[in-house]
C-alpha cells in the first residue's frame, strides 16, 4: 500500500494535530480541520482534495483522527478541538450518529461550522453532509453483481461495523437492486468485519467460504472488504471463480482488479468531498447558504478504466473558479 507521511505521522502521535494550528494561528486565518472515522487509507484522497481546496483558498487545515474507531472517541477528538477556541470549522466521517448528536450541537454552538463528509449524522446539527448517497451506490453494487453472477447463486456481504449509517444504506440498497433485478440470487450472510481490520475481513472471509461451499459471490460494502477477501481467494486458488466486487480504491483493491481477483469497485469521489468540504464551510462561515445534501456521485471501476479514473475525477477542479 501507497502510504501517505501524513496518515503514518498521524498514527504515531495518537491523532494529534499536525499543523501549526496547536500552537496558535495568525489573527483572521480560518483553520478548518478534517475528522475521519480513524486511520485508514481510504482517507487519504479526502484530505488532499481537503489540502488542495485549502491552498486555493488560503486558509489553514488539520487532520485529526482517533486512535481506534470508536464513536467515544470521535467525540473526544470533537470536544478537544472545540477546547482549543481556534477552529472554524470542521468537516467530519461520522462513525455513528447519535452518539454524535450532543458534541456536534456544542461545536456548532460554540461557533464552529460542521458538515459531513463521507458518513452522514442525519439526526445531528451539521449543517450539511457531502459524499456519496450510499443506498443508490449500494444499488448500482447490488446491479453490477447481478452481472457478473449471471442472475443466480449464493452471495454474501462484508460490511465494517453495523451500526454505521452509510453502510447500512449501501447494503439496503444492495439488497434491494438484488431483489429486483435477479430474484435468484441469495444473499446467504450479512457479515461484521469490525471497523478497518484486514485480520478480520480475512478470518471472517476464510470462514464464509468453509460456512457456504457453494458461495458464488462476495460483495463489500467497505473499503477494507475487497482486499482482504481477495487475499483469500488468491490463497485458496479461488481467484476469478468467485465473483468478488467493493467499494473503494484501496491500492490493494487496484491491483486485485488489475490481475483478476476483484471484478469492480464502486469508487467514491473522496477528492472531491474534500474540496467541497472546504467550500461549504467557507460559505457556512461566511453566511452563504449552503445545500443539505451534496451528491458526489460514485464511479464503477473495472479493468477497462483502473489506470485512469483518478485524473478524471480531479480534473473538474483544476480550473475552477475561486469562491468570492
Amino acid at each position: 500500500m501507497k502510504k501517505n507521511p501524513t496518515i503514518l505521522l498521524l498514527a504515531l502521535i495518537g491523532g494529534g494535530m499536525l499543523t501549526s494550528g496547536c500552537g496558535g494561528k495568525p489573527k483572521g486565518e480560518k483553520l478548518l480541520v478534517m475528522v475521519p472515522k480513524g486511520l485508514h487509507a481510504y482517507y487519504e484522497p479526502c484530505y488532499q482534495g481537503f489540502k488542495d481546496a485549502a491552498a486555493k483558498y488560503r486558509v489553514k487545515t488539520d487532520y485529526r483522527a482517533a486512535k481506534v474507531w470508536k464513536v467515544t472517541q470521535q467525540v473526544e477528538v470533537i470536544e478537544n478541538l472545540i477546547a482549543q477556541q481556534q477552529v472554524d470549522g470542521i468537516a467530519i466521517s461520522a462513525l455513528d450518529d447519535q452518539p454524535l448528536v450532543p458534541v456536534i450541537k456544542e461545536a456548532m454552538d460554540a461557533g464552529i461550522k460542521v458538515v459531513c463528509f463521507d458518513a452522514p449524522a442525519p439526526s445531528s446539527k451539521a449543517l450539511c453532509y457531502i459524499g456519496t448517497m450510499n443506498e443508490k451506490a449500494g444499488y448500482v453494487g447490488g446491479e453490477m453483481m447481478a452481472k457478473y453472477m449471471n442472475g443466480t447463486g449464493e452471495v454474501a456481504v462484508l460490511q465494517g461495523g453495523l451500526g454505521a449509517t452509510n453502510l447500512n444504506e449501501r447494503f439496503k440498497g444492495f439488497e434491494r437492486a438484488v431483489k429486483e433485478k435477479a430474484p435468484d440470487i441469495k444473499v446467504v450472510k450479512r457479515e461484521d468485519v469490525g471497523g478497518g481490520r484486514m485480520d478480520i475481513v480475512v478470518n471472517k472471509t476464510e470462514s464464509l467460504l468453509q460456512a457456504y461451499p457453494n458461495l458464488k459471490g462476495i460483495f463489500a460494502v467497505s473499503a477494507e472488504g475487497a482486499p482482504g477477501a481477495s487475499a483469500v481467494l488468491k490463497e485458496q486458488g479461488k481467484s476469478g471463480k468467485i465473483v468478488l466486487g467493493g467499494f473503494d480504491d484501496l491500492t490493494e483493491t487496484l491491483a486485485a482488479i488489475r490481475d483478476g481477483t476483484v471484478q469492480f469497485c464502486i469508487a467514491q469521489k473522496t477528492y472531491k468531498m474534500g474540496w467541497l468540504s472546504v467550500e461549504k464551510l467557507l460559505d457556512a462561515i461566511a453566511g452563504r447558504p449552503i445545500e443539505k445534501e451534496i451528491d458526489t456521485g460514485v464511479l464503477i471501476i473495472t479493468k477497462d478504466n483502473v489506470d485512469t479514473y483518478m485524473d478524471e475525477m480531479r480534473k473538474e477542479f483544476q480550473a475552477a473558479p475561486s469562491k468570492p
